[in-house]
């Protein structure tokens, strides 16, 4: 049985873990999250379990996003894991820090349930675009 793909979310705040639950289950993506609340809750988590890719807050208590992607980086395991970062930082400097830093992809933190549920669209329709087997080639033929 094909178990449905893995999503680690860390996000500190409980009203936009709340937020980004319920718009991710009206969203009907085929997916599952598991939330952390910190970075280090995030690394525990990432000892037991084997995310698709991770949606990253950059304001965290602790270790801020940054902090913990670096961590991500260097480490042999975690170098490839596909990086979201979200978050309610919009200037050029902060979001070109954010790609400088090893984040996929950026997104401003949603103010409202309805922006959410459209960044999880979004997400998991360029996720599912990009994340597919390539098509089979011919090989070459020999003569």
């Amino acid at each position: 049985m094909n178990e449905k793909p893995l999503v680690l979310v860390v996000e500190d705040n409980p009203d936009h873990r709340f937020i980004m639950n319920w718009s991710y289950e009206k969203s009907n993506q085929q997916c599952r999250l598991l939330f952390a609340e910190d970075a280090e809750q995030a690394l525990l988590y990432l000892e037991d379990v084997n995310p698709s890719f991770m949606l990253l807050d950059y304001e965290l208590p602790g270790e801020n996003g940054f902090e913990l992607l670096d961590r991500l980086r260097t480490s042999r395991q975690w170098k490839h894991l596909p990086v979201l970062m979200c978050s309610h930082w919009e200037n050029e400097a902060f979001i070109k820090e954010a790609y400088t830093s090893g984040v996929n992809a950026f997104v401003i933190k949603p103010q409202n349930r309805k922006e959410y549920i459209n960044v999880w669209n979004t997400v998991f329709d360029f996720w599912n675009s990009h994340n597919q087997l390539p098509k089979a080639q011919r090989p070459p033929r020999y003569s």
